[in-house]
């Protein structure tokens, strides 16, 4: 949540000031909150990695009742979730607006 906030109170307001305003204050300022999401786009992912490894790829034991198999069924989903939503920033989006930067 916090970085949903992040992105939308702070680096999203950035990109389009800087669509109105290209200077080089918000060029500067788009950049290192561009710089700053993929760090945290990084680590979430490398927690998602470490939670499908200790969970055996969300597999649970065959004795597991019906709670254990959801919790596993929604972390399944959730890293879905997580990574398309870091594929379309770092992928789409931040090249673009990066691209955008550079002209």
């Amino acid at each position: 949540e916090q970085h949903l906030i992040k992105e939308e109170t702070g680096a999203f307001p950035l990109i389009l000031q800087f669509a109105d305003n290209p200077s080089p204050e918000n060029q500067e300022a788009v950049e290192r909150a561009i710089r700053e999401l993929v760090n945290e786009h990084d680590a979430a992912g490398d927690l998602m990695k470490e939670i499908r490894d200790i969970t055996n790829d969300f597999t649970p034991p065959e004795d597991a009742c019906g709670t254990y198999r959801l919790v596993y069924n929604r972390l399944a989903a959730l890293e879905d979730d997580l990574f398309t939503h870091i594929h379309l920033e770092n992928n789409i989006l931040f090249p673009r607006v990066l691209a955008a930067v550079k002209v």
